[in-house]
């Protein structure tokens, strides 16, 4: 990056951004180079912040998730990684049963907390890993199920600043594919609501 870019990043995010910072870790394989800067994001709120902040700077970025469907170049990665540990859970039951979360959740710990609440509906997933991010961007499924098959709907930010709930529809879902997928950089999930049923944990587990 050039000496302004580099200066607009420092002013930008003077907490929580770090430079030639270790990718390793952050993904399963645990290999590969440091990104040029990684910048960490704890809530969707957040997420979306340095997403809106960015796209303004008109800096190209990447998301990281769970690290669990990447390999990082020993190279590295040029440009800024936003790790996303935004990874608030809610289940909300009553007479809207519904599965909350932030896109950096596990979707595996997700699906088995919701069996702990007697939710049933994400049982496929609870083997999966990766983030609630990565699935929706990815169409996860095993066992039958599938993100198109649950999903209510997600919180999404766009390039253009538009922040709204897409519906499963608008996400264009296909075998592992999606709108999101097809058109990288043009949007970032913040959260994900899932629908389920009320049943009993044992059952569900």
């Amino acid at each position: 990056m050039s000496g302004d870019t580099d200066k607009q990043l420092q002013q930008a995010f003077p907490e929580g951004l770090q430079a030639d910072a270790p990718l390793a870790p952050y993904t399963a394989a645990r290999i590969g180079g440091p990104a040029e800067y990684l910048l960490t994001v704890r809530t969707a709120a957040e997420l979306e912040s340095a997403a809106r902040r960015l796209w303004e700077l008109q800096i190209e970025f990447r998301v990281l998730g769970g690290g669990s469907n990447v390999l990082i170049a020993d190279a590295g990665v040029q440009g800024v990684v936003v790790l996303n540990q935004a990874r608030a859970v809610r289940f909300e039951t009553g007479p809207d049963l519904r599965v909350w979360a932030e896109s950096g959740a596990s979707l595996g710990g997700t699906a088995r907390r919701a069996a702990d609440h007697g939710l049933s509906g994400l049982e496929w997933a609870a083997t999966v890993p990766g983030s609630v991010g990565g699935a929706l961007v990815g169409t996860a499924g095993a066992h039958g199920g599938d993100i198109a098959g649950t999903l209510e709907q997600a919180a999404i930010v766009d390039r253009r600043g538009d922040r709204r709930d897409w519906s499963v529809t608008e996400l264009e879902y296909g075998y592992r594919t999606s709108w999101l997928k097809r058109n990288p950089g043009e949007a970032v999930v913040l959260s994900g609501q899932f629908r389920v049923v009320q049943s009993k944990a044992g059952a569900v587990r």
